[in-house]
């Protein structure tokens, strides 16, 4: 059957499974369909009948279909297939009898049979004997990973009326699993190929590297119990056979550790028998024996199995299966491997009336203390306890609640060794391999399931660790915490009896088994009487239903349903879930032989309850089996009885037999541990001596570079104390230079103190000069007040000096000398000059100041510039950079210094040129004083009577000036006396109001330096706070004592600002 649109096939049906066909009535809507009954036979499930319902769009069709299946079957070429009597009429015994009861099933004319057998032997490396092979059980090789393999396969032929050489093999190829296709084999690297003893027999073998990718699973460890497919596939040319043949051989295989021992076991190869029918080609034969063969049909004892076994029929099943689509060749899905432990899938949903009635039975756990068993739990734990509570409700059924020091003893536990650490490593990969929690290695729930299991067995010394307790404590992992589920755990192995069962001696778990065999015989006599025939024990089966709480096989739901009743019930449970499952597979188990009973007990049993429903159906019917305690004390006793009547009964020489071949087993046992430990001691001084040696290498290699660092150490030591007496001799060196520029400065201000005092003096006396001068001008004015023609000249003369040039002297020309009158204007236009030079120089002062001061901050910002520089580089050797940075701010400090003496030198000079002029001024002053009583004595020259007062008055100032002019102010105006004191009042204003702006424009400038200044302070100790982060204690005090310096240096800046106030000032 193909989709319609995709044309892809979606189911194939043999012909020859067809077992009836049929179409629709002719006069009915159903002659366009046709049906037919179809039969597929799986492995594990039994027989699966099919009716498959078809409608065609033409109703021709159908007809023509049922025609085409007539001439199928009337088909006298097809070969016939054997009969399902034939094949269930008996089991032979080998192969070869399987074989022979067989031969002539086919046979027509014009084809020939042959038989082939082929055997399969795999060896691997070993340090010590070279290649050794491989020991194998039941068709299942034990193989050792990380070891080289070589694969031998033999073919050797057994049967025909002519002998088909292997003419030659196109190689050998392995794949893991089986039923696989040629993309998933890999060819193995050919090492020798040829023919045996005989040309029946061909020889080839292979090497197998386990380290390839593609075989990756064929070297990784298998839990136990666990077993993992491969094939091994021979393509080889027969004589007289065109096409290749296929050998395809299909094992089992166990990976165990590197280091494994086997102990007696079987190292037989694995054989496999094939069957061939060629038929004769007729075209180009020229005899019998050079006929060209094609094979007709070709398979193995294995292959035939599965064909007969498809075909039989052993059960009809009550309903369709839920598949109708499903390829007849796929039954072969590792049915017969064991359910992993940890499989299944868990119920997680609960309604609201299941939820409501355990929170109720909770609160009433919680409010009791005791933890006494709250009414009608019981019949809530027989329907299962909900998954999301199970955690919880286990720790009340086990009273964890009641003794709180065990999480106390868990933490003090791991942190103890471990002696069982090794043998808890290897346990742990094993259990629940099939849950996620547990299957990454190295996972949380590996190291989680690890640290419950050594701590249990540090707490319980005389049990320590026994093969088992990880299933039950990963159980309790998946549901609790870590310390929970320890505290769990140990109530479970001591209240309830577990860990009796682990004793030394197995005498308790002898004891249940007895016990459970007496049950089966009471409950199922006749299952006890079919085991009993067949040989099996209860221990046989029952073994890890006791150790493991049913944990280690059953899926996850079933299995936490028996931890819920047996939580409950006590140690009974077991019992009444063994029976229960002995009384459900009773049907089956009657039926099957001693190999068969212990594989359903392994794989087919566990696989029926991976249903909820199955599994609740297998509680209650546990839970109504009535096994009263009396009964199981009434098996107690006889067990002990029964021991002490063997013991008594016992033939002495028997019993030292016994006895003697116990020790015997005991002794190979503990030469094997022997063996193992000398094995473990030796790889483990090799492997401590290999690590003893690299630990050697690596203390040399250490001393070395200790010493290389202890001598880098000790140089930089010696670099660094260097440093430290060099920053100790450059921080005396500013100290110095520091108390020198101080000494300078204070020699500077007195200096400048004295040069202040006499310029004040000399401004005092020119003033006074200038007072006195203005005196004796009134005064002489009032002297020659009584002539009119002097006191007019006087007048006009007086005008003339004071700024009226341009004024005619028309009065003066009669009476006056006009010599003298030029000689006047020359005077007043050379001291217009002299104003005006005076002018001058004082504009030239104040730009020679704003210079001074600019030059000033240029040359701060660039010494701010050079330390910046010299601060970005403070990187790879901070200590040398730093020592190096103290030097530059040194020379940095010199530099200003200099700038400062300089700046002192300038201000000393200014101030002598400031006295110089002050003592010309007031020479000039006194000379033009004279000048003009020179000149007034000639204006009033021609007056006899003003002459000799003139004269009068000039002796008394120059001799006696303490005589009054009393005859000359009689004779003088006094109003033009008063008008003469008015001008020079003016005049005296206009100077003063020049001087006064003259010396706001110093202000203004020395303002603007004093502001620059302090913006350089500012930014100087700012990113002078910045370096200073940067270094160790000691630098830090460093770069404060240079502060200290900086600032003591630059406190004659601002004096210097005062005095270039003061100079402007004068």
């Amino acid at each position: 059957m193909c989709d319609a649109t995709t044309k892809f096939e979606m189911v194939s049906l043999p012909v020859h499974r067809i077992k009836f066909c049929v179409r629709g009535q002719l006069d009915s809507a159903e002659r366009e369909c046709f049906a037919l009954c179809f039969t597929q036979k799986n492995a594990t499930d039994g027989a699966l009948h099919q009716c498959h319902v078809f409608r065609c769009q033409v109703p021709e069709t159908a007809g023509k279909v049922l025609l085409n299946f007539a001439n199928a079957f009337r088909n006298s070429s097809t070969k016939k297939v054997p009969s399902p009597r034939l094949c269930c009429k008996s089991q032979p015994s080998s192969a070869h009898e399987e074989t022979s009861s067989l031969e002539g099933a086919f046979g027509p004319d014009g084809e020939e049979d042959f038989q082939f057998d082929a055997f399969l032997e795999m060896r691997e490396e070993d340090a010590k004997k070279g290649l050794t092979v491989c020991p194998q059980e039941k068709n299942c090789f034990k193989l050792r990973r990380d070891r080289e393999k070589r694969v031998i396969v033999v073919l050797q032929q057994t049967h025909g009326r002519r002998v088909l050489t292997v003419r030659k093999c196109f190689g050998l190829l392995l794949g893991a699993g089986r039923n696989l296709r040629h993309n998933d084999m890999h060819l193995l690297d050919m090492q020798s190929m040829g023919r045996g003893n005989d040309s029946k027999t061909y020889i080839i073998e292979a090497l197998w590297d386990p380290h390839l990718q593609n075989l990756e699973v064929l070297n990784t460890e298998t839990p136990r119990e666990t077993r993992v497919f491969m094939t091994i596939a021979a393509d080889v040319i027969l004589a007289g056979i065109d096409e290749p043949v296929r050998f395809n051989m299909e094992c089992k295989a166990r990976i165990f550790h590197e280091h494994e021992r086997f102990w007696y076991v079987s190292r037989r190869p694995i054989v496999e028998k094939y069957f061939l029918t060629a038929g004769i080609v007729e075209e180009g034969m020229r005899s019998v024996n050079e006929a060209n063969m094609k094979v007709v049909k070709f398979e193995s004892v294995t292959e035939r199995k599965r064909s007969l076994s498809r075909i039989s029929l052993d059960r009809s099943p009550t309903k369709m299966p839920t598949q109708l689509i499903h390829p007849a060749d796929e039954d072969e899905s590792d049915s017969d491997e064991p359910l992993l432990s940890g499989s299944g899938v868990v119920d997680q949903e609960c309604s609201d009336d299941v939820l409501s009635a355990w929170n109720k039975i909770l609160l009433e756990w919680k409010t009791d203390p005791e933890g006494t068993v709250p009414e009608g739990l019981g019949d809530l734990i027989r329907n299962g306890v909900p998954d999301v509570l199970r955690g919880e409700v286990w720790r009340y059924l086990a009273k964890v609640q009641t003794d709180p020091d065990l999480t106390q003893a868990y933490r003090l536990l791991l942190g103890k060794e471990c002696p069982s650490e090794q043998v808890i490593l290897r346990d742990i990969h094993r259990t629940f391999p099939a849950h996620e929690y547990f299957k990454e290695a190295g996972g949380e729930g590996q190291e989680s399931l690890y640290r419950i299991s050594k701590a249990y067995s540090l707490y319980d010394e005389e049990v320590s660790y026994c093969q088992g307790l990880s299933f039950l404590a990963a159980a309790l992992l998946l549901h609790m915490p870590e310390e929970q589920a320890f505290c769990t755990l140990v109530k479970i192995m001591f209240d309830y009896g577990l860990r009796d069962l682990f004793k030394l001696g197995l005498d308790v778990l002898h004891l249940r088994f007895y016990q459970l065999q007496r049950l089966t015989e009471d409950y199922v006599p006749d299952l006890f009487a079919h085991f009993y025939n067949l040989g099996v024990e209860t221990h046989m089966y029952a073994s890890q239903w006791f150790l493991t709480l049913f944990t280690a096989k059953f899926p996850l739901q079933m299995v936490y349903f028996i931890v819920d009743l047996f939580l409950s019930e006590g140690m009974n449970t077991i019992f009444h879930i063994s029976l229960a499952l002995l009384k459900a597979s009773k049907k089956e188990l009657l039926q099957l032989d001693f190999e068969g009973a212990l594989k359903y007990f392994r794989i087919v049993l566990p696989r029926l309850y991976r249903a909820e429903a199955n599994a609740k159906e297998l509680i209650h019917k546990a839970v109504k089996l009535k096994i009263s305690p009396r009964r199981l004390s009434k098996y107690e006793k006889e067990f002990y009885s029964l021991k002490e009547r063997e013991l008594e009964s016992q033939d002495p020489l028997e019993r030292m037999k016994r006895e003697n071949l116990q020790l015997k087993e005991t002794v190979m046992r503990l030469e094997r541990e022997n063996d193992d430990l000398a094995y473990e001691l030796v790889t483990s001084k090799i492997e401590l001596r290999k690590n003893l040696d690299n630990a050697e290498d690596s203390v040399e290699s250490l001393q070395g570079q200790l010493e290389r660092y202890m001598r880098t150490a000790k140089d930089l030591e010696d670099e660094n104390n260097g440093l430290r007496t060099e920053y100790d001799q450059v921080k005396e060196m500013c100290r110095r230079e520091v108390l020198r520029l101080e000494l300078e400065g204070s020699r500077s201000q007195d200096i400048i103190s004295n040069y202040k005092e006499i310029c004040s003096d000399l401004s005092y006396r020119l003033e006074k000069q200038q007072d006195s001068f203005k005196v004796q001008r009134t005064r002489i004015a009032g002297v020659i007040s009584n002539c009119e023609q002097c006191s007019i000249a006087l007048t006009e003369f007086t005008d003339r000096v004071n700024g009226s040039p341009s004024k005619k002297l028309s009065s003066m020309e009669d009476g006056c000398d006009f010599k003298m009158i030029e000689l006047m204007d020359k005077l007043e236009e050379s001291e217009q000059r002299i104003r005006q030079l005076e002018l001058s120089l004082a504009q030239a002062k104040l730009e020679l100041v704003e210079a001074q001061c600019r030059n000033q901050d240029l040359s701060h910002q660039i010494n701010a510039s050079v330390s910046g520089d010299n601060d970005s580089s403070r990187h790879a050797a901070w200590l040398k950079k730093t020592i190096s940075s103290i030097r530059d701010v040194g020379t940095s400090l010199k530099q200003p210094t200099h700038e400062r003496r300089s700046r002192s030198q300038d201000i000393i000079s200014n101030y002598k040129e400031i006295c110089s002029d002050l003592s010309y001024r007031l020479e000039k002053q006194q000379d033009s004083f004279k000048v003009q009583r020179t000149r007034i004595a000639g204006v009033i020259s021609n007056c006899e009577q003003c002459s000799i007062a003139l004269t009068e008055f000039t002796d008394r100032v120059n001799g006696s000036p303490s005589k009054k002019l009393s005859s000359m102010e009689d004779g003088c105006d006094f109003k033009m006396i008063e008008l003469m004191d008015k001008l020079e009042e003016s005049e005296q204003r206009i100077r003063q109001l020049e001087l006064s702006l003259a010396q706001a424009k110093l202000e203004l400038v020395e303002a603007q330096c004093r502001n620059q200044d302090l913006s350089h302070q500012i930014n100087a100790s700012v990113s002078g706070d910045n370096d200073s982060s940067r270094h160790a204690a000691w630098l830090k005090k460093t770069i404060s004592s240079i502060r200290d310096v900086g600032t003591s240096l630059k406190q004659p800046t601002h004096e210097r600002s005062n005095i270039s106030v003061s100079v402007d000032k004068y």
